[in-house]
């Protein structure tokens, strides 16, 4: 269950259809994801300015802030709760498999700034993860008909991204952890 602080995908959209770029919530959450599974160590203060704009309201600032810190608190701790940032149920299923497709959008952005290879990575269940977020972020959200059957497709396809997202935030982690020691073990020999 969502933390009742954690902001909700109307105040986020609310908030970024004041800046000048009027991104979609959904895109944004998946960039913050993907900073955060690329460098999870690493402030990158610039995703704001890059999300929000030069000239944007400190309440928009701190929106964008506890989404942030709430998907960096959960993915830390590999926390089933974190969830995507998506439209309600309530909200037409042509219109929730188009947030699917920008939040991986954002989420493959997200790894590109924080320097993840997303193209030519070796085999792993990470670079099979990456390949299939890379599928659903084309995916064509056109054809999607509001049925009971696709209702569930949809349902298992977030919960496999949803996963998916915990499984790379996981290996990047674990990937840039043994790096560091074995830089570590270089400067003391």
């Amino acid at each position: 269950m969502k933390d009742k602080l954690s902001p909700h995908y109307n105040d986020v959209s609310d908030i970024l259809n004041q800046t000048t770029l009027k991104l979609h919530p959904s895109q944004v959450h998946g960039l913050i994801c993907g900073i955060l599974c690329g460098d999870p160590h690493a402030d990158h203060p610039a995703w704001q300015t890059l999300v929000a704009g030069e000239e944007a309201s400190p309440q928009t600032h701190q929106v964008l802030q506890k989404l942030y810190d709430m998907s960096a608190h959960e993915l830390q701790e590999f926390l089933l709760e974190f969830q995507l940032l998506l439209p309600d149920e309530e909200e037409n299923l042509r219109e929730r498999a188009e947030a699917l497709t920008l939040w991986c959008q954002g989420f493959l952005t997200g790894l590109k700034i924080a320097d993840v290879k997303i193209i030519g990575r070796e085999a792993s269940d990470a670079t099979e993860a990456i390949n299939d977020i890379i599928e659903i972020a084309k995916m064509n959200y056109e054809d999607v008909v509001a049925s009971e059957e696709d209702e569930v497709a949809f349902t298992e396809l977030i919960e496999y991204v949803r996963m998916a997202i915990i499984l790379l935030y996981q290996d990047l982690h674990e990937s840039s952890v043994q790096a560091e020691a074995l830089d570590t073990n270089k400067h003391l020999h």
